[in-house]
């Protein structure tokens, strides 16, 4: 404790070393306020998506048979056979970029849709076999439930009792296996139910020399689907309906505007055959607003590297480090005083910056583009943004540590300061400049990862920016990884060395 005591007391009483602190949390907030008003999008006036229930952006196309039924009801179907039917030719290919592996919500898929209507972003539950990810039980455009892994040959069947609908599959028709029950949001009593099929876009994307680029093939897929029943019975006839994501000119640009190859919908000796083409699912723009919101944390973050070093070598500048030592002969303890003192106030005075950073910018991002309904309005009571702030303030925290622990080695503040910021700035710009996917263990080794931290959003490789290629657990623990290897070494070398 007096050890703490008296890091804090040589902390306080040096004025440039507090107004550095606060010149970096000022810094943070200023760069944010700035950087937020210096970009703006126009996504909102050009969407590539539709609203779902819940008001976000989501993808709603593929090809329906459908008829209409009322109140509780059975689908059953076999789904015989499941292919990709042709690929239109659009823009971006593999001659321009790296394709974007699938997932459950962009797999080519087959199985059977309960929705309210055949509007793009309205209301539904599915049951459905994919190409590559097996079954999966989906509703709303954000529950997503998996079954068996199973790709091949599959029965299955949606059953909707009241405002509940459960999921089923089975590998022979006869013993059946429960995937999940769903409440969809506002599906109606009266509602369309059949076999849907559809095929996401394949995505390319271009990354390197600062920036990025995506382009789309736009596909679709064929399925075939015997043994159809409705329980109870219901008179009519399946309707083919393409279900279509509006045009706008960007994707007419793209070639999404032809039509899709053939009927959504035969019928051949009770065999069905159902070509989609499209996605169901999010479609949120890959941009953070919290992110956009804190990219001022570089600047402070230069500034708390130059008293993190300055707090490790002026006592040797100065020659005070042998009154330290004599004062307090075990050295381990005096360096972990340091750590606790300048890490505590680091940490207190990044968070209050990048909570001021993110209460200041976010308001500007929205007047700048980034506004519902593309981007949902950030919130302090949301987990992802809680969880972003306080990882930037302990990134900045680790970072400043490093700092201290060079400076202990190195004895020498300039060295100390320009070690410590090309470990962050260097691993930045060539993580920038590199193509692909190759920066991804960039960020994965280096200090510069921990700006992945700023991101609420999942890892995408869409963007220029080289930590969003990884996610933010990822990019803290290469970070603290880094402090405590450095003052493991700090240590070590205090206790070999003459003060």
């Amino acid at each position: 404790m007096s050890a703490m005591l008296a890091e804090w007391t040589k902390l306080r009483s040096v004025p440039r070393w507090i107004a550095t602190l606060v010149g970096a949390a000022v810094l943070t907030v200023g760069l944010s306020a700035l950087g937020a008003a210096g970009g703006t999008t126009d996504v909102n006036d050009h969407p590539n998506f539709v609203t779902g229930p819940d008001g976000d952006p989501v993808a709603d196309g593929f090809g329906f048979a459908h008829r209409t039924v009322t109140g509780d009801v059975s689908v059953t179907v076999h789904v015989t056979s499941l292919s990709p039917a042709s690929a239109r030719a659009g823009q971006g290919g593999p001659d321009r970029g790296t394709v974007v592996p699938r997932t459950p919500w962009t797999d080519l898929a087959a199985g059977i849709t309960l929705k309210d209507g055949t509007e793009p972003g309205s209301s539904y539950v599915s049951v459905l076999l994919t190409g590559t990810n097996g079954v999966r039980m989906q509703s709303d455009f954000t529950q997503d439930v998996a079954g068996s892994p199973s790709t091949g040959d599959r029965w299955l069947r949606l059953t909707r009792t009241g405002d509940e609908v459960t999921g089923f599959e089975s590998a022979d028709g006869v013993a059946w296996q429960e995937i999940a029950t769903m409440t969809p949001a506002a599906v109606p009593d009266t509602a369309e139910i059949g076999p849907a099929v559809l095929s996401a876009p394949a995505v390319y994307v271009a990354r390197g020399m600062g920036g990025s680029s995506m382009g789309e093939h736009p596909e679709s897929a064929a399925a075939t689907f015997e043994d159809v029943t409705v329980t109870p019975a219901t008179d009519g006839t399946w309707r083919g309906t393409a279900v279509t994501m509006p045009i706008t000119d960007d994707l007419i640009a793209m070639g999404a505007a032809e039509a899709l190859p053939g009927p959504v919908l035969t019928e051949r000796s009770g065999t069905y055959t159902v070509t989609g083409s499209g996605k169901v699912g999010p479609q949120a723009p890959d941009d953070d607003v919290v992110e956009a919101a804190l990219l001022g944390v570089v600047a402070g973050l230069m500034a708390l590297i130059c008293v993190g070093a300055l707090f490790g070598t002026s006592e040797y500048r100065r020659g005070m480090i042998r009154t330290t030592f004599t004062a307090m002969p075990r050295r381990g303890q005096v360096l972990a005083a340091k750590a606790t003192v300048l890490g505590a106030t680091t940490f207190v005075l990044s968070l209050v910056a990048v909570v001021v950073s993110f209460l200041v910018a976010v308001p500007i991002l929205q007047g700048s583009g980034m506004a519902p309904p593309a981007f949902p309005t950030p919130s302090l009571t949301d987990a992802a943004v809680v969880r972003a702030l306080v990882l930037t303030a302990l990134f900045m925290t680790s970072v400043t540590l490093v700092a201290l622990a060079v400076g202990m080695l190195v004895r020498r503040s300039a060295v100390a300061i320009t070690l410590t910021i090309v470990l962050v700035v260097l691993p930045l710009v060539a993580g920038t400049v590199l193509p692909g996917t190759s920066p991804r263990w960039l960020m994965y080794t280096t200090l510069a990862g921990g700006m992945a931290t700023l991101r609420a959003k999942p890892p995408t490789a869409t963007l220029a920016e080289p930590w969003a290629l990884i996610g933010p657990g990822a990019g803290i623990t290469v970070v603290l990884c880094y402090a405590a290897a450095a003052l493991a070494l700090a240590w070590w070398q205090l206790r070999r060395r003459d003060a």
